[in-house]
């Protein structure tokens, strides 16, 4: 078939059919006129053509393949293009010129070196998925970048002329990017989804976060070197549902008014103002779990783990009813547990181990009726666990208490009423031993007394050996008289 008789096609999708093949030379002349390219989730080997510039198509997804090769010079009239989770690598194009973009999704490859300067043309930018790579570099190095930076003015910094101004979602986790929290965000006004965990992120939170993005939804910055307080103000962001912090070194105490995270306190439900196909990881349960945005849009997560946070858990953190995940491990947290936390009904995950928290297991607990993954270990807890039907459901009970000397009751081998017990032992056996050591001394002191007395007076003496002498031929003779009769009755029967 000649190659002209198909280059006026328009729309091409090849999705997940299946293809095994290397995508020949010929592909892309064919379909240059072409404006909508789609052969994801297919088994595409070969690399791309170093320079796309003679495509015409503003859609391009090839995500899901196994093509190699580096990222190639971009279509200038390109506005979607995945090329995310195949094999590439090598720098990014050091020249990114495509003023329409919208979407550059390239994550789960092994593109390295760092982002070019170029990267911040791309104004138009509304979803920049960069993750799951090995690109390196200090943001704070980028010099385009610098020039958002400086602009003071909110005029200059909400408008739609910078980089980052009209972006909905960024992910760059799972990288080795370094430098403090990226200061061209102050012009993502609009942004819902934030994702820079997994890298060598350093400095404080900053104070501007609520203020510059008031839409964000999302906002993951695990496993990085983040130190300082949390912000105050950072329970002003009312959209947030998923906030996870852990692992880094951040101190201080949890801001007490978490009320303020209003997305937080109502049951979520399904929205439709964020439509893109995101995935993220989620740390619950002592499990990691990839989910689609439909599913996490519906996950609430509140993630201070494997941190230096002290102070006492705030009591305002029943207000979270949408709460479905809750994981303040591995800190300094001192002061009980809140007695309302049964509030939280959505609660699937909770884990407060490896804390200083002290005094009784809240009753409530028990009406946690989704959990399906506590741990409480190693802190410092006491009294009797409490009783209920889910509690008594979740696997390795025994685990979920450890490190607690003081608890007692089920599933512990521990009785409550052992102290008590072993207390009555110990004064029995007390009041016992003065028992005995009384009676020795009375039957000491009685039968030095008799003696003595019949030492000093002789009749008495005499008297009473007699008396002794008389008992004994008694006893003889009964004794003598009762073995002849048995020895007769043995012979009559022989």
């Amino acid at each position: 078939m000649e190659e002209t008789a198909v280059t006026d096609i328009d729309i091409l999708v090849l999705e997940n059919t299946k293809l095994d093949d290397v995508i020949p030379d010929w592909f892309w002349v064919t379909f240059s006129r072409a404006s909508f390219l789609q052969a994801s989730r297919n088994r595409l080997r070969g690399s791309l053509p170093a320079n796309l510039k003679h495509i015409s198509a503003d859609h391009i997804y090839l995500g899901s393949n196994l093509l190699t090769g580096q990222v190639p010079q971009l279509p200038m009239n390109i506005s979607h293009l995945n090329l995310s989770s195949n094999l590439l690598s090598g720098p990014l194009p050091s020249d990114l010129k495509a003023p329409l973009l919208e979407e550059l999704l390239l994550a789960n490859n092994q593109i390295s070196g760092s982002i070019p300067p170029s990267m911040c043309q791309l104004i138009g930018l509304k979803r920049l998925d960069l993750s799951g790579n090995k690109i390196t570099g200090n943001l704070e190095q980028m010099q385009c970048w610098k020039e958002s930076d400086n602009t003071s003015s909110m005029t200059n910094i909400n408008s739609g002329d910078k980089f980052g101004s009209n972006m909905l979602s960024l992910a760059l986790n799972h990288n080795e990017l370094s430098g403090e929290f990226p200061q061209f965000l102050q012009s993502a006004s609009q942004l819902l989804f934030l994702d820079l965990s997994y890298n060598r992120f350093f400095g404080s939170l900053p104070k501007w976060l609520p203020e510059r993005m008031p839409n964000l939804q999302i906002l993951r910055l695990r496993s990085n070197i983040f130190h300082g307080h949390i912000p105050k103000n950072i329970i002003y962001l009312g959209k947030l549902h998923f906030l996870d912090v852990a692992h880094n070194n951040i101190s201080g105490s949890i801001p007490d008014s978490l009320a303020n995270f209003k997305a937080m306190t109502v049951i979520a439900q399904n929205s439709e103002d964020y439509i893109f196909e995101e995935s993220i990881q989620v740390i619950t349960k002592d499990q990691q779990r990839d989910y689609t945005f439909e599913i996490y849009n519906q996950v609430v997560n509140l993630d201070f783990s494997c941190n230096k946070l002290t102070g006492h858990i705030p009591e305002q953190i029943h207000l979270l009813i949408g709460l479905t995940n809750l994981n303040l491990s591995s800190n300094k947290f001192s002061g009980t547990i809140p007695e309302l936390i049964g509030d939280l009904k959505q609660l699937e995950s909770l884990d407060l181990s490896y804390n200083e928290l002290s005094g009784e297991i809240p009753p409530s607990l028990s009406a946690l009726t989704s959990l399906s993954h506590l741990n409480i270990s190693y802190n410092n807890l006491s009294g009797t666990i409490p009783s209920g039907s889910q509690l008594q459901a979740l696997d390795d009970q025994i685990y979920i208490y450890v490190g607690n000397p003081g608890l007692c009751g089920p599933p512990l081998l521990k009785n409550c009423s052992t102290n008590g017990t072993q207390q009555s032992v110990y004064e029995d056996g007390s009041h016992m031993g003065s028992l005995y050591l009384g009676m020795s001394i009375g039957f000491v002191i009685g039968l030095w007394t008799v003696f003595c007395t019949l030492m000093m007076k002789r009749t008495w003496m005499m008297a009473y050996f007699r008396i002794i002498d008389n008992l004994y031929d008694k006893a003889y003779v009964h004794v003598a008289i009762s073995w002849s009769r048995l020895m007769r009755k043995n012979q009559d029967a022989e």
